[in-house]
């Protein structure tokens, strides 16, 4: 059976120039509502910034963000994914390429100190919507936990060079990300007990000489 061909002039052809239309106005105003909200976070705080104020800074109605992000809870998980896909795809690569594991580490560790420094409100987000998915928000808990995962995986392959093994990999990977954020809370509780620099300097040792500890079993494998 021949395909069906349709005019120029049908309904439906007339319709998808206007759809498309309607999809880049849509994702302007998702853009226009995220960069809001990171904004009104820097500014206000999580519990501060409401879904009223972000739809009177854009100029559209609350009613136009529950559509796009279904709840605060939604909007906040949205701009936490959205910074850490930019992240991904710039910082993250460029940490990458760095010929060394030291040098990698080194990285990383200055992107967090900067976070911590002038974007500390993108951490307390996620620190806030993970106990907000403990009480009964299994969406919320699904995504967050994509996001974890997605940060183990980008944290391990950066340790290939020297664990072999994934599991392992893998492992470290998750011990790392566990101890920025705890030590993410401390900061929270008491930012100037935190030495930074020192703090640096300790994680490069620890790196060092797991680095050391590596190279002597594998030197010792027949």
């Amino acid at each position: 059976m021949a395909a069906k061909v349709q005019r120029a002039d049908s309904p439906a052809a007339k319709e998808r120039p206007a759809r498309r239309v309607r999809q880049r106005r849509g994702l302007r105003t998702e853009q226009a509502i995220l960069d809001a909200t990171l904004k009104s976070l820097a500014a206000r705080g999580i519990h501060a910034t409401s879904l009223d104020s972000i739809a009177a800074e854009v100029g559209v109605a609350k009613s136009s963000i529950l559509w796009h992000f279904g709840s605060k809870e939604g909007l906040l998980l949205r701009v936490a994914e959205r910074t850490f896909e930019e992240v991904g795809r710039t910082r993250a690569r460029d940490i990458m390429s760095l010929p060394t594991v030291a040098e990698r580490s080194q990285a990383v560790w200055r992107q967090y100190a900067e976070t911590l420094n002038t974007r500390p409100a993108l951490r307390r987000v996620i620190l806030y919507l993970i106990f907000e998915s403990s009480e009964g928000r299994p969406e919320l808990r699904d995504r967050l936990q994509r996001l974890y995962r997605s940060m183990r995986e980008l944290f391990a392959a950066g340790m290939r060079e020297i664990v072999d093994d994934p599991a392992q990999s893998l492992g470290l990977a998750t011990l790392a990300i566990a101890t920025l954020d705890g030590l993410f809370l401390q900061w929270l509780l008491e930012p100037e007990a935190l030495d930074l620099k020192a703090l640096q300097r300790q994680v490069r040792a620890l790196a060092e000489g797991a680095r050391a500890f590596h190279a002597a079993a594998s030197a010792r494998k027949p």
